[in-house]
């Protein structure tokens, strides 16, 4: 234990450390993320909730859900591509650009057609954004270090994540007690404040320069033990995708209509986990030279499926807050270590083209998930089977990860860093 307790406070220290050195550019990104941080905790979090508020069923839910997350599979097929051919930060700007489009669909009136048009446009835009700004972030550091920038990234985009979804969950209704208006007002003037968001990003990331590439063709790269390595990646994040499906979106509507939950609380428990998770990005880094990276990935996810599973069983409120955050610590935590471990066992000329192809896995599982979802909830959110659905794939998803990229070394451990 006081091993664990020294690579923490080492873990804060050497990612502090790293930031306060880090450039301008380095540090650009890392503010956007705030900003791209907010607005996925009001997608991934508020909006599955107000759109249960407004009393659409669990299956136009898991419809609205599967059609948007299906659009950004597509995009996942070539968005990747053209990142690495054309330009991260261009992709990333497009990508921004859909995603305000679509959260401006949600300040219309209540319509499945348009609401599902505008997830698809934010699921598109998201597709875009997430691997265009993570191989951003490569070129600005060496292999060895970029756990560290990785973590530093994380943990702000997870302080925006955090503040966004208290506000997102408690502000509707505090303005309906103080201001009298309908909780649907409420929620749109947290859809307004989220595109006005969106918008920061671009200043930061206009100021980022990205080395110019000569278009040429990426297949060159893809050779046999990338391709491997691209195959058994993906499949184990398909695993992850139909697992979380099953249940992770729903948590909030869950805690609420099943477990009790006021909006108040349902606020609280989710900030509360964010919050942990913020901190642990900032202190994680250093556990993977105490363990091993996939050592560390792997044990983290297998032991999250333990409160995961315990969640729907919960006497008490408190104990729900326990367990939620106790299982996003574990299954969310090793994720700076785990994009830093996958950057550096692929070479940089398509690295973004892997992170797509492999996202397109979890994105495609995930979409199809979502649909059976909404219908095997069925309105009834007290059921506990989805719980252990998604447990058991997690579980496999984590041996199979573990029982092939154990053998897989990073480029910094096959010989020494160049400083």
């Amino acid at each position: 234990m006081a091993g664990f307790a020294r690579a923490g406070q080492d873990g804060a220290r050497a990612t502090a450390g790293y930031y306060s050195k880090a450039g301008r550019e380095e540090k650009g990104i890392v503010k956007a993320s705030f900003f791209t941080g907010v607005i996925g905790g009001v997608l991934w979090y508020v909006l599955i909730y107000y759109w249960a508020a407004i009393d659409f069923s669990s299956e136009q839910i898991g419809l609205m859900g599967g059609i948007g997350s299906a659009v950004s599979v597509i995009t996942y097929l070539f968005g990747g591509y053209l990142a690495d051919a054309v330009g991260r930060k261009k992709l990333f700007l497009v990508g921004l650009g859909c995603t305000i489009a679509g959260l401006l669909l949600f300040l219309t009136e209540k319509n499945l057609a348009v609401f599902t048009v505008g997830y698809a446009l934010t699921s598109l835009g998201g597709s875009l954004e997430w691997p265009s700004l993570t191989t951003l972030l490569v070129a600005k550091t060496k292999p060895a270090d970029m756990k560290f920038l990785y973590g530093v990234q994380g943990f702000v985009n997870q302080i925006g994540l955090t503040i966004a979804t208290f506000l997102g969950f408690v502000g509707p209704p505090i303005m309906e007690d103080l201001l009298g208006p309908e909780t649907l007002t409420g929620f749109k003037l947290v859809f307004l404040a989220t595109t006005i968001c969106a918008f920061v990003p671009i200043i930061y990331v206009l100021g980022v320069k990205e080395t110019e590439r000569k278009p040429k063709s990426l297949r060159a790269h893809f050779d046999k033990r990338t391709r491997s390595i691209l195959f058994m990646y993906s499949f184990q994040n398909a695993l992850i995708g139909f697992g979380a499906a099953f249940v992770i979106p729903w948590l909030p509507v869950i805690f609420n209509r099943s477990l009790g939950a006021s909006d108040m609380w349902v606020g609280m428990i989710i900030t509360l986990s964010n919050a942990v998770i913020a901190v642990g990005w900032f202190v994680v880094p250093k556990f993977a030279e105490f363990r091993g990276s996939v050592t560390l990935i792997a044990v983290c996810q297998i032991v999250s499926v333990v409160p995961l599973i315990l969640l729907p069983y919960s006497p008490a409120l408190i104990v729900v807050a326990v367990l939620y955050t106790v299982r996003s610590f574990l299954m969310l935590v090793p994720q700076p270590v785990l994009n830093a471990y996958v950057m550096n066992i692929t070479v940089e000329e398509i690295r973004a083209s892997f992170l797509s192809l492999s996202q397109l896995a979890w994105q495609g599982a995930f979409a199809g998930s979502y649909v059976i979802a909404g219908y095997l909830w069925a309105n009834d959110y007290t059921k506990p089977e989805p719980f252990y659905y998604a447990g058991a794939l997690y579980v496999a998803a984590s041996l199979i990860f573990f029982a092939y990229f154990r053998k897989i070394q990073e480029s910094h451990e096959l010989a020494p860093a160049i400083a």
